[in-house]
């Protein structure tokens, strides 16, 4: 982009009709004073091809909402335990209970963790392979080429 210099005739505020001055507020289209335009959204939104996908922007499908429940309910039931075993007198002073509350709170813990490292990660690495781009007709041929030749080396042996 050039320089402006003030030298120059048309990049001066009293420019001579006739001559341009760079700059693009003279380009903007004029609203009258007072005037609002209200666009409306469209009210039909298309859902992208892709999956669905959750609050953090990872994929995500019925069966791994309905272990991100579990999940939930685990924790949830942890931190209830530990309520419980925290606001009722006779179960603060009983060691055996505080004992068995915090069995349950670290089973629960252990389990959601495991939930959440094992199956919803396996789920959504699946549902990330299935939505990845299809190979192409020279890799399916070449998978296929693959295939025939472990069914027909299994046939000899």
């Amino acid at each position: 982009m050039s320089q402006r210099s003030y030298n120059n005739d048309r990049n001066r505020k009293g420019a001579v009709v006739g001559s341009t001055r760079k700059s693009a507020a003279s380009a903007k289209p004029v609203r009258k004073q007072g005037t609002v335009e209200v666009t409306k959204a469209s009210s039909t939104k298309s859902k992208p091809a892709g999956p669905e996908k959750d609050w953090t922007g990872l994929p995500t499908s019925p069966e791994i909402k309905k272990w991100r429940r579990i999940w939930w309910v685990l924790l949830l039931g942890g931190i209830a335990a530990i309520a419980v075993g925290y606001l009722l007198p006779e179960l603060r002073a009983n060691e055996n209970a505080q004992r068995i509350i915090a069995i349950v709170v670290l089973l629960a813990s252990m389990t959601a963790v495991t939930i959440d490292l094992v199956v919803i990660r396996r789920l959504r690495k699946q549902l990330i392979e299935s939505a990845a781009k299809k190979p192409s007709k020279k890799a399916q041929k070449h998978a296929g080429d693959e295939q025939a030749a472990k069914t027909s080396g299994k046939d000899e042996a």
